[in-house]
């Protein structure tokens, strides 16, 4: 660390000492290798602190020693951390594996792999093991192109967990994370994450949300594939309770509510807007195998396909409990014997239609429509949410797929081109 870091040949031996002396404005560049460090801090800097060649060939090892990075100092967007592997970050009794964002810190994070981090519960009364990977609190991170694999928390958000904070996470996967709560994204306490572009796939929870748990907030889901996922009790991909919930573009295969109810979603007290989804292959082990609500929740969902879900005591697509309310509009749902069931009201008398969607290849996850599906050019142009001009796939979403001379949007996640 006596050398200058003016060039490789000089370069400084610890990326903690090039952050000492690293002034607002510096770019730290640093070459291919295994880093053994841990607890470090941009100290409220406009660094920029970037890998070389890429995540895969620089590597910060925690070795379970601590987290990697610490930001608590108003670090704003120009505080960017870009091109690493970050492993093996271990914290017990408190917060963030891996990252920790607090005190209105909003550093960018991209072009990041997390895996193998961890928080873990010591003392077994504390349980405050929250973000495997990363805790926000208070805080507006921006996470884009990363990949979070094989984090976990012993409490919840196996990946990230956010406390009254704006995350924008982008263009990431996150594959077999797992927590108590929340199995790879927990949002507590007013947070409004937004959610784009993202892949969920085999995370677990122990006890509700297998990808993502919601409560008390306003998040903003879109163009996301939730996959094989499961929770041990409710919301097989989402849990939301308390919380205004909007979802759009999204494809839920595979996910499973081991125990009990909402193999894709579960939700409470919540007020759920859907749009442009794919629900297909979902399981409840007890009532809703795609969708359970109860506790006065109110679920719209729009241009929606529901279809082939399956629940063992009832609802293989939509339970509706005492007091709520699942309003379908403009939608493909399979509405025969045992596919809603509940006190509650689910009515799909909103031009929906009832026969099968015929995807290209369900059984090997390909929810595309056929030509011949009835699900092209059969939606509804208004429930469009403002501002949303593709499908999943990022093509055009409104088009003519019939040739009739109208461009009219289909119903589910794709758009036939």
């Amino acid at each position: 660390n006596s050398n200058s870091g003016t060039s490789w040949s000089k370069a400084f031996k610890t990326i903690a000492h090039a952050l000492n002396v690293a002034q607002n404005g510096d770019t730290i560049l640093v070459a291919d290798g295994t880093y053994y460090e841990h607890d470090l801090d941009l100290q409220g800097k406009k660094v920029h602190l970037k890998s070389a060649n890429g995540a895969a060939n620089c590597i910060i090892d925690c070795q379970q020693q601590g987290r990697a990075f610490r930001f608590h100092s108003g670090e704003t967007a120009d505080s960017i951390l870009e091109g690493f592997t970050i492993q093996n970050g271990r914290v017990e009794d408190i917060y963030g594996g891996a990252i920790l964002c607090e005190n209105n810190s909003s550093p960018t994070i991209r072009n990041c792999v997390f895996q193998n981090n961890k928080t873990q519960d010591k003392d077994i009364v504390r349980d405050e093991e929250y973000g495997g990977a990363i805790y926000c609190n208070s805080s507006g991170p921006t996470v884009t192109n990363c990949i979070f694999n094989n984090n976990s928390a012993s409490a919840c958000g196996g990946a990230i967990f956010c406390d009254s904070s704006a995350p924008s996470i982008t263009n990431c996967t996150f594959s077999s994370n797992s927590g108590g709560c929340g199995g790879a994204l927990y949002c507590y306490n007013s947070s409004d994450p937004e959610v784009v572009d993202c892949v969920f796939s085999g995370n677990s929870a122990g006890q509700d949300g297998g990808a993502v748990y919601c409560y008390i907030g306003s998040p903003s889901i879109s163009n996301c594939t939730f996959n094989s996922n499961s929770a041990g009790n409710y919301g097989g991909a989402i849990y939301c309770d308390y919380a205004s919930l909007t979802i759009t573009n999204c494809v839920f295969s595979g996910n499973s509510a081991n125990n009990y109810n909402g193999g894709a979603i579960e939700c409470s007290n919540t007020n759920l807007s859907i749009t442009n989804c794919t629900f297909s292959g979902n399981s409840a082990k007890n009532c809703g195998g795609a969708i359970y609500c109860l506790t006065n929740s109110s679920l719209t969902l729009n241009n929606c396909i529901v279809w082939n879900n399956s629940a063992v005591t009832g609802g293989n697509e939509i339970y509706a409990d005492s007091g709520c309310t699942v309003t379908l509009i403009y939608c493909c749902v399979d509405n025969s014997a045992g596919a809603y069931d509940g006190s509650g009201t689910v009515d799909d008398s909103n031009n929906c239609i009832y026969d099968d969607p015929q995807f290209v290849d369900a059984a090997n996850g390909n929810y595309h429509l056929k030509d011949t599906s009835p699900c092209i050019d059969n939606g509804d142009n208004n429930s469009v949410p403002s501002g949303v001009a593709t499908d999943l796939d990022g093509n055009q979403r409104v088009v003519d797929g019939d040739n009739d001379g109208t461009a009219t949007v289909d119903i589910g996640a794709y758009e036939k081109q």
